[in-house]
């Protein structure tokens, strides 16, 4: 039986089940997984393409008979063309098919090995190639795609934890007024730290915030913080500001600018022990976060049909109102 993660994009609306991190038998990158950077310059065109990433394309042909294999063949495809819904369906092949460009990158990069035996295991947990095709809501010919693409995640996830650190300065917003929303004063209280970063402290203080000054491992935020861990906070480049929801739990936003970020040689004896001690759904989720540096520095152009590339929550939003967070590039990094 497969246990559904579900990451909402939209500020606007809070989850209230228990975190993303239980244990499934089965495949999680999946349409029910997910009901869980513009790229700019010259370069491919998105008029015949779903996605772009760098110099590498989605094919808009693929996904539509994507889409139209599930609509023909999968219950919970059906269920949301009754309800009108076919728009999610859309956006997550269009975000399965990007993780999966991006991750082939991340496995060049760090030079990952796949157990293919932990692969059939995914898919026989699933039902076999057939069942997992419409039980997962994913057309045949890619389900060991994205089998795959989980084991590599979770490998991403294991190699990942004890080698980056990062350090933010910023403030947590938790108030609105009749002036604004806890959101809108996040945001220009972010595009301030942005504008001029090397007086952050100040801004934070004069914006009537306490200031937060944290350093902190991924290998600690795993333990201690796990929501964290799987945040923009461990995703975004140095110098970047972000404003973002870092607790499905509690209200607030994070603002905050990346002052730091190192990546250190691993340490395989240390990553393998670290690794037997976290849930490897979480470890799944900490391989995605690390896709967003190459998604940053390549550029992810979506098709505007299936709306925008939130690059905080890793996947298409409907519309620019309901992206996950927000990213700028300070002034410090800017060219």
């Amino acid at each position: 039986m497969i246990r559904t993660i579900r990451r909402h994009h939209s500020h606007r609306r809070r989850s209230s089940h228990s975190g993303p991190f239980r244990r499934s038998a089965g495949l999680v990158l999946t349409l029910a997984a997910a009901l869980a950077l513009t790229a700019c310059g010259s370069g491919p065109s998105t008029t015949n393409a779903a996605a772009v990433i760098g110099d590498r394309t989605i094919a808009l042909d693929d996904v539509q008979d994507e889409i139209q294999w599930l609509l023909d063949n999968a219950p919970q495809a059906q269920q949301a063309q009754q309800q009108r819904s076919v728009g999610q369906i859309s956006r997550e092949i269009v975000r399965s098919r990007v993780v999966h460009e991006l991750l082939a990158i991340a496995e060049r990069r760090e030079n990952l090995r796949v157990d293919e035996d932990k692969v059939d295991a995914l898919i026989d947990a699933t039902g076999g190639m057939d069942a997992a095709a419409r039980n997962i809501a994913v057309e045949p010919s890619r389900v060991r795609e994205v089998a795959r693409d989980q084991v590599l995640l979770e490998e991403l996830g294991r190699v990942a934890q004890d080698r980056v650190t990062v350090r933010f300065v910023g403030a947590m917003v938790t108030e609105s007024s009749v002036e604004a929303t806890d959101s809108e004063t996040a945001r220009e209280l972010g595009r301030r730290i942005a504008a001029d970063p090397g007086n952050v402290e100040t801004i934070v203080r004069e914006s009537g915030h306490q200031v937060i000054d944290q350093r902190v491992s991924l290998a600690d935020a795993v333990v201690q913080d796990p929501e964290l861990a799987i945040s923009a906070v461990f995703g975004a480049e140095e110098g970047s500001v972000i404003v973002i929801q870092p607790s499905q739990q509690q209200v607030g936003w994070l603002v905050a600018l990346i002052e730091e970020r190192t990546v250190q040689p691993g340490d395989e004896q240390q990553q393998a022990r670290q690794a037997q001690q976290v849930n490897p759904q979480l470890l799944y989720w900490v391989g995605l976060r690390q896709l967003q540096p190459i998604a940053d520095e390549l550029g992810v152009e979506i098709n505007p049909r299936f709306g925008v590339w939130d690059s905080a929550g890793l996947a298409p939003a409907p519309t620019e109102d309901e992206v996950s967070g927000y990213q700028w590039e300070s002034r410090t990094v800017q060219p």
